[in-house]
């Protein structure tokens, strides 16, 4: 099947290739977790902390992303999965909002996004609510999101 992906005039559609190229990310992940030391009484939490960053990077567009979808996606409680991301000093909720706003900040700074509005980067990354973005941009950078393109202009 793989080969004949990678055959000459073999198209695959955009969704396609998106779900395929999540499908290649989930098997790296996989492929290199095995290489934890499985005597590491830790080793579990750090492969699913690891596997849902992942996860949250691979979504991170989805306004409905949130602790309760994940747990479902990885088949655990809410609870676990809220005790894993407190072993490593932080929530769920807070790895969104980093990975929403530091997705942002680059979109902010990249040139082929200077004709979009605030409002369309900010709901790219799973902000569906601009006052909430620009109230959290300017929390954590210091600046509102405008000015900081500005400033990197």
């Amino acid at each position: 099947m793989l080969s004949n992906l990678l055959a000459p005039g073999c198209e695959v559609s955009s969704a396609g290739a998106i779900r395929l190229a999540d499908e290649i990310a989930e098997l790296a992940i996989t492929a290199a977790l095995e290489e934890v030391e499985p005597d590491d009484p830790n080793a579990e939490a750090r492969r699913l902390y690891t596997a849902v960053l992942h996860h949250i990077d691979a979504h991170i567009d989805d306004p409905d992303l949130s602790p309760q979808q994940i747990a479902s996606t990885f088949y655990v409680s809410t609870r676990t999965l809220h005790r894993i991301f407190s072993r490593f000093d932080t929530t769920v909720a807070t790895a969104i909002r980093t990975r929403r706003l530091e997705s942002c900040r680059q979109a902010l700074l990249s040139p082929r996004n200077a004709h979009h509005s605030l409002t369309d980067i900010a709901a790219r990354y799973g902000f569906a609510n601009l006052a909430v973005f620009s109230r959290t941009f300017t929390s954590t950078y210091g600046t509102t999101p405008s000015r900081y393109r500005e400033l990197r202009r």
